[in-house]
């Protein structure tokens, strides 16, 4: 029997892309925000930073060691792990940018979420609809809906603080439990029997 494949964005999911973001926005405005002051998908939007000071900031970032030093969110690699349990995972991640991320990032999911480079999918976000597969999790909505829109597959959106009001009518969770149990439901692997006990962190 074919193996379900499940794709799965990494920041916002996987890696807690936010504070490190906070970070280089505190050393370079001197203003503190903590993540769950974060309620936008972007980062920058929700912290009041005009575009050209986020160009800056984002520009800053493009440094060696940043994306290694990235935290990954409690229960990701638990998560994954029950996932391959039932389906071929693959990970979809858009390249932040600077000429470390790309390689920085492979090493991180290998690393820390044990995946094989054959595995890893750099791609845009604005691209990420072209990638076919049985099920996508993800953060941001836009994405969710082009790639349901295209692919006819499962969209789960991964719930945040930042993403709880967008609208979407799809699967939701949030946290690994749920995703984990929500996927086994809707593929028809077990009988219902979601947890969604301590979502939205």
């Amino acid at each position: 029997m074919t193996k379900p494949r499940i794709l799965v964005d990494i920041d916002g999911v996987f890696a807690d892309f936010i504070t490190p973001c906070l970070q280089a926005i505190y050393e370079h405005t001197g203003a503190y925000y903590e993540p769950h002051q974060v309620t936008d998908w972007d980062i920058m939007k929700s912290c009041g930073i005009d575009l050209e000071t986020a160009k800056i900031i984002y520009k800053n970032m493009e440094r060696k060691g940043l994306c290694l030093e990235i935290p990954a969110y409690d229960g990701a690699r638990e998560g994954v792990e029950r996932l391959r349990e039932f389906a071929d995972v693959w990970a979809v991640t858009h390249p932040f940018g600077g000429e470390h991320w790309m390689h920085e990032r492979d090493q991180w999911l290998i690393e820390k979420m044990g995946f094989v480079k054959e595995d890893i999918l750099h791609v845009r976000s604005s691209r990420k609809f072209a990638i076919g597969g049985t099920a996508l999790v993800e953060d941001k909505v836009s994405t969710l809906k082009e790639w349901c829109a295209e692919q006819r597959g499962v969209g789960v959106l991964f719930e945040r603080r930042y993403n709880i009001g967008d609208s979407w009518d799809g699967y939701r969770a949030g946290n690994w439990p749920g995703i984990v149990s929500l996927l086994l439901d809707v593929l028809g692997l077990h009988a219902p029997s979601i947890s969604l006990e301590g979502r939205i962190p």
